[in-house]
């Protein structure tokens, strides 16, 4: 295990870091709530109407980058301000681990 010390992060790594990890999960959210749109369940509202059927499902995964670059923005502001705070105080470690069959 690797750990590297630093005083900061680069604002662009951390806002890839949470882009890929909120793309992710919410995909997964929002491709649920679709297959939920396709056998009726009210789970996509647009306009304060119910979409359901194959266009819930089209809806959902029309949101889904929308909402995934909302959240991140929106969390990589709060953090980035947080570990600015936390820079003055202490160093900031962050732990890697050795990749599994590499030649290194």
């Amino acid at each position: 295990m690797y750990i590297v010390e630093a005083r900061k992060i680069s604002k662009a790594s951390l806002f890839k870091l949470m882009l890929t990890g909120a793309s992710i999960g919410l995909f997964l959210f929002f491709l649920l709530c679709g297959i939920a749109a396709i056998y009726g369940y009210e789970t996509i509202s647009f306009n304060d109407k119910y979409i359901t059927g194959l266009w819930g499902l089209i809806a959902a995964l029309l949101m889904w980058p929308i909402f995934s670059l909302l959240f991140t923005c929106f969390g990589w502001a709060v953090i980035t301000f947080g570990l600015w705070i936390y820079s003055f105080f202490r160093v900031l470690r962050v732990a890697f681990r050795e990749v599994k069959g590499s030649g290194e």
